[in-house]
């Protein structure tokens, strides 16, 4: 049994408790611990307070007697004074006017269900006098966040909320969630940060401000605000982060369906999976938990999956799976950690990576081919053209813009001038006519009918130096990468 309450929630656990073990006591009403009592009468009076001692000592619960107030005309409760003639706002409570020589402060806060945030003065005495409340509950979408992405929420919400008074002006955000200090307009973020919180970074770039961390403990005025929400009635838009996350999870080759269902069921990405959602990380751990909590900044939620940055971690059940897809096209281990590195993430995945290209026969096979590089000036601006072959009984027409690496790769029946031409035709009128183009001194590129096509198409033709084929090093170099391809892949299937 536990003597004390750690949950971040205790606040609205308590207050779920205290209401049931008070229920059907007339004329009484508690908030947290204030509990007010009353009745049409004194004896009325007496019997209900009577029956509220009886259940508090019944359910083992003390009160304290130096804090306790008696048949008073009138009562001070949660920020309003009562009395006979009904309920008034406390002198104390009441709201400060906006005033803008004084310091600004908000303060943010999320749990489970909803957000709260208090804007505030502080006051030459040190004090702190709040201007607005506001809070909200969480669409369906927002309660499957992280609770980072919730705390961030709050933030970007509040802003957004009391954008009229802090626009302009410099402000002190404040926060119970330690992560989000790195949101700070002096530091730059994270490589690998939540998508969505740099989508709120970008946001806050607009605004003067300063952020700083209190405890939970010391940041009561948001929080309750958080766990008592209003309503809301915004309506259910489209996020643009979910729709990146969506499109980084439609490129694997397994649904998230699948990644979300064998995620729960992972010993380790189950516990990783917790952690994330309730923003409470173990201070000590076992070994296999270590590469998630040293990116537990990082971590964020999609469909229930989890997501480090853009990169998706995968259950261990869908290792093989993935490890087979990347190494599909032989691209050798620097392209297949590249290509990697763009979808997906589990700890050692290199070491696996490197491990399944060494032990294949065609990717052991490639030999590395050097040559000179030019990058171009912008994309289909210089294109290299070659032939590779003839190469399984067949001759293919390599076509390369020097820019993006993008190639083309045409099986010609002929390699004379003008079938050269007319396959160049329809791809430059496809991809448009590109300014300069590289080719080797082949009969068929330096015969008078591809001179003439170049020409009519002011097209500047540039030739490789006679026995320098590094001259034309761009199509050269794909030529080496198609040929080890095609024999990595027949390799693979004898």
């Amino acid at each position: 049994m536990y003597n004390r309450l750690v949950a971040a929630s205790a606040p609205a656990m308590w207050q779920r408790a205290i209401e049931q073990v008070l229920q059907g006591i007339p004329h009484t009403q508690c908030i947290l611990d204030d509990i007010i009592i009353t009745g049409t009468s004194d004896e009325d009076h007496k019997r209900n307070l009577s029956k509220v001692l009886s259940r508090l000592d019944e359910y083992g619960l003390c009160v304290n007697l130096d804090k306790m107030s008696i048949f008073k005309k009138r009562v001070s409760y949660c920020g309003h004074e009562i009395d006979e003639n009904g309920l008034h706002k406390s002198p104390d409570k009441v709201l400060c006017h906006y005033n803008t020589d004084l310091p600004l402060k908000l303060a943010c806060d999320a749990s489970p269900y909803g957000t709260g945030c208090v804007l505030s003065h502080t006051s030459s005495d040190g004090s702190e006098r709040p201007i607005a409340y506001a809070s909200r509950t969480l669409k369906k979408a927002e309660r499957g966040y992280s609770q980072i992405d919730k705390e961030a929420l709050s933030i970007y919400w509040g802003i957004q909320k009391f954008n009229t008074y802090l626009f302009g002006k410099h402000f002190t955000l404040i926060t119970d969630h330690k992560p989000l200090l790195s949101i700070n307009p002096s530091k730059a973020l994270p490589a690998m940060t939540a998508a969505r919180i740099q989508r709120y970074a970008v946001f806050l770039s607009g605004h003067s401000y300063d952020i700083i961390y209190k405890s939970t403990n010391k940041h009561c005025n948001a929080d309750v605000l958080s766990r008592l929400p209003l309503h809301s009635i915004e309506s259910e838009g489209t996020d643009e982060v979910d729709i990146f996350y969506s499109t980084q999870l439609e490129m694997l080759p397994v649904t998230s369906e699948q990644v979300r269902n064998l995620t729960r069921r992972d010993p380790i990405l189950a516990q990783v999976l917790d952690f994330v959602s309730t923003g409470r990380f173990p201070n000590t751990f076992v070994k296999s938990l270590k590469p998630y909590i040293q990116r537990k900044d990082e971590l964020t939620l999609h469909q229930g999956c989890i997501m480090w940055g853009n990169r998706v971690v995968i259950p261990e059940s869908l290792h093989p799976r993935l490890l087979g897809e990347i190494h599909a096209g032989h691209l050798g281990i620097v392209r297949m950690k590249a290509y990697a590195r763009s979808y997906v993430w589990w700890p050692n995945i290199d070491s696996d990576l490197e491990q399944t290209c060494r032990s294949c026969a065609g990717c052991l096979s490639k030999i590395k081919y050097r040559c000179t590089i030019y990058t171009g000036l912008k994309l289909w601006y210089r294109v290299h053209v070659d032939y590779a072959g003839p190469f399984k009984n067949a001759m293919f027409l390599i076509v390369i813009d020097a820019h993006s690496k993008w190639p083309e790769v045409f099986h010609m029946t002929s390699t004379t001038a003008s079938a050269t031409v007319k396959t160049l035709r329809t791809l430059f009128s496809r991809q448009g006519i590109p300014n300069e183009v590289v080719s080797d001194n082949g009969p068929q590129f330096i015969s008078a009918e591809f001179k003439q096509f170049m020409t009519q198409n002011g097209i500047r033709h540039i030739t490789s130096a006679p026995y320098h084929p590094r001259t034309n090093g761009q199509a050269e170099r794909f030529v080496q990468s198609f040929k080890r391809a095609i024999k990595s892949a027949k390799t693979c299937r004898n």
